[in-house]
């Protein structure tokens, strides 16, 4: 089955489905119909590089496109800013210099044909598949190989022809689209459709959230829900630089004062992935590896776990349950979700009583040797399976 066909049959399916009421197989449809969309976004970003030229427009002209396109609105959620969005025109946006409808040549995606054979031996496979490779001699051809029930497969992918594309505005959709493949009255057909949101992971080569992101701050649009997040953001940096001091907190200051700075970068890391947030119970969260925090920091993983650890315990941060985050056995990620909360005297008040058992209950502990075994010995095992909450769940998946 080509890709047209691909496509063809799960549009079919969804239809059926929308008709027959049958919600399940709808998203079952969506879902098959979204992942080939992001696959043919890789393969344009591909083809076009980093540098193109329709990157190279919007980066040349970015000034002049605000002033053309600026919305200026406050909206409440994600979701209102993606339907805003979607109704932008995007041609100004990227420069395609074309009329609504009218084909012109499409730069990243071409027509495609795919092939199976199977074989009863891997000898006479390699055989079928240097024939085919003969047949589509020039063009570029994808081979993939599996067995199954007894036999050899051989899929190729082969490379056809430079498709045509056309804008179109969707108004059932309430979106612009840029539609991929064919106009000719003879043999009509459509490959792909992509939105704004699409074009944009492909010129500028970037994922999803860094396109609504980039688009809202180009078109002025600011989420109400986000906004909040960065101001609360803010105000904790803020906290921080007024309050935790040798005369306010002193036991504090003594365990952490000289963490501020990796704690700042914890809150800037915060506010550069505004965009990446998502919801838990404790409210909106954002993720990290605990390497990708040590990179940015320029340390060493080891040195930088206990200190986001003492953090975590001393309530400067929190490690709340998101299901996407949950260890697998065999998986090897570290990604922690991190939600920090609104900071107050009390807070810091607790954060103090926790640094003076730290330092002078006991054997002295520092920030940088904070561990699982003296976090148990000092405030008991539920409180170090919360905080050393991917440490255990790694255990429990291993």
């Amino acid at each position: 089955m080509d890709r047209i066909e691909s496509i063809k049959d799960i549009l079919d399916k969804r239809e059926l489905a929308i008709a027959e009421d049958d919600r399940r197989a709808v998203n079952k449809a969506n879902k098959a119909l979204n992942s080939t969309i992001k696959a043919n976004v890789i393969k344009a970003q591909e083809a076009l590089g980093a540098d193109n030229k329709y990157k190279e427009y919007f980066v040349n002209n970015i000034e002049h496109i605000k002033e053309l396109l600026v919305i200026n609105k406050e909206i409440n959620t994600i979701e209102e800013a993606i339907g805003l969005i979607h109704q932008v025109d995007f041609r100004y946006i990227f420069g395609l210099d074309v009329l609504m409808e009218e084909p012109f040549a499409c730069e990243f995606i071409n027509s495609e044909r795919r092939i199976s054979l199977a074989f009863t031996t891997e000898e006479k496979a390699n055989v079928g598949v240097e024939k085919e490779m003969e047949r589509f001699k020039g063009k570029e051809i994808i081979v993939s190989s599996y067995e199954r029930f007894g036999m050899y497969i051989k899929e190729l992918v082969v490379s056809g022809e430079n498709t045509e594309a056309w804008i179109t505005y969707n108004l059932t959709r309430n979106k612009y689209l840029y539609m991929v493949g064919s106009k000719k009255e003879d043999n009509p057909y459509v490959i792909i459709s992509f939105d704004i949101l699409d074009l944009c992971q492909i010129f500028m080569k970037c994922d999803i959230s860094k396109a609504i992101q980039g688009l809202c701050e180009l078109l002025g649009i600011r989420i109400k829900e986000f906004e909040e997040v960065r101001g609360r953001y803010e105000r904790c940096k803020s906290f921080v630089r007024n309050n935790l001091t040798k005369d306010k907190f002193p036991i504090l200051f003594e365990l952490i004062g000289e963490q501020i700075p990796k704690l700042e970068t914890i809150f800037e890391e915060g506010i550069d992935k505004l965009y990446y947030h998502g919801e838990s119970k404790e409210g909106m969260v954002f993720s990290a590896s605990m390497q990708y925090l040590a990179d940015t920091m320029g340390k060493r993983k080891s040195t930088i776990n206990p200190i986001v650890n003492i953090f975590a315990l001393l309530g400067l941060l929190q490690k709340p349950d998101v299901r996407s985050g949950i260890y697998g056995k065999g998986c090897n990620n570290d990604i922690t979700y991190y939600y920090i909360p609104e900071y107050n005297n009390e807070i810091f008040q607790k954060a103090e009583q926790l640094a003076m058992i730290l330092l002078y209950n006991g054997e002295r502990v520092t920030a940088s040797s904070f561990s699982y075994s003296i976090c148990i010995e000092k405030f008991g095992q539920e409180i170090a399976n919360k905080i050393f909450k991917d440490k255990v769940t790694k255990a429990r998946a291993s």
